[in-house]
């Protein structure tokens, strides 16, 4: 038996207080049911952990979700992220701009080109 091609990996780091979240190129057939299924499991991680920073890293997703995910997020997911006390979203995501960064609720969120960034962002006191 041989096992399909892994859609995502999530990792946590205590001392920053980080979930994050890694998209892989199996992410190429997803349904949008396969990625409401990831982001719960990383909404409920963040959850468990009571993690204060998350790490989105879009930089091999594949995918193409509908519009209707977009509003299932915002009611679903977003209500998690802010049950856990998450104060910072960082987006790695090439091309996308700092500029285009905006804030939930209770968290900020940004873009970032590289990991790097994204975790001195989460790290660094605001």
């Amino acid at each position: 038996m041989t096992l399909s091609e892994r859609v995502y990996s999530i990792n946590y780091f205590k001392a920053e207080s980080i979930v994050e979240l890694t998209w892989l190129p199996g992410t190429q057939g997803m349904t949008d049911q396969d990625f409401k299924e990831g982001l719960n499991v990383f909404a409920e991680a963040a959850l468990q952990h009571r993690a204060k920073n998350l790490i989105i890293d879009m930089r091999q997703f594949m995918g193409r979700p509908s519009a209707e995910v977009g509003a299932w997020r915002d009611d679903v997911i977003v209500p998690k992220y802010e049950k856990a006390g998450v104060k910072k979203i960082a987006w790695i995501w090439p091309g996308m701009s700092a500029d285009e960064a905006g804030t939930g609720a209770a968290y900020q969120q940004r873009y970032f080109a590289a990991r790097d960034e994204a975790i001195n962002w989460c790290a660094a006191r605001s």
